[in-house]
């Protein structure tokens, strides 16, 4: 497998939400590897939410996952933010085989600035970031003010509105 540039030019950065989780093959491990792969190849990262173990979402039948949210300076187009997440994927290791299924790793766009983008490829931010507990309990760890474009809401208004009733442990 090919090796990712580094990022160097934050001259024009953006400040993203990548949400990690995994399941599989020593879940803490894989959001230490990825969380080294990020750094240094999708931007700087500034904060890093704390570690949660949370219930599956969406398919049942798994093990709990782990779940980090980071707040990162990135000067990459969400576009190609998004590529070099899937590279990181299957770098560690992703299989893409049950929807929803377990995976080694999971990297999710949460948030790009205070931008929308409804693409084919990519909906940010994230489509379901408003029904799901393992998302906005990290995301609201590290930018309790970011306001949802759409919604007008900031992280801790919605998770008050979330109907997901999913476990969520802080680790």
């Amino acid at each position: 497998m090919g090796v990712l540039p580094s990022v160097k030019n934050y001259s024009h950065a953006v400040p993203a939400v990548i949400l990690l989780g995994s399941n599989l093959d020593g879940p803490d491990l894989q959001i230490k590897h990825a969380l080294n792969l990020l750094a240094t190849s999708c931007g700087r990262i500034v904060r890093c939410s704390h570690l949660y173990r949370s219930s599956p979402w969406g398919y049942a039948q798994q093990d709990y996952f782990l779940n980090q949210a980071v707040l990162l300076r990135t000067p990459l187009p969400p576009l190609a933010l998004l590529k070099r997440l899937q590279f990181i994927e299957q770098r560690l290791g992703r299989i893409r085989n049950i929807p929803l299924g377990p995976r080694v790793i999971d990297l999710d766009i949460l948030v790009y600035g205070g931008r929308m983008i409804a693409h084919a490829a990519l909906q940010v931010p994230h489509l379901y970031l408003p029904d799901r507990r393992f998302a906005l309990i990290p995301l609201n760890d590290i930018w309790s003010s970011w306001m949802h474009p759409a919604t007008g809401m900031n992280a801790g208004a919605m998770l008050r509105h979330c109907k997901d009733q999913g476990i969520v442990e802080r680790l």
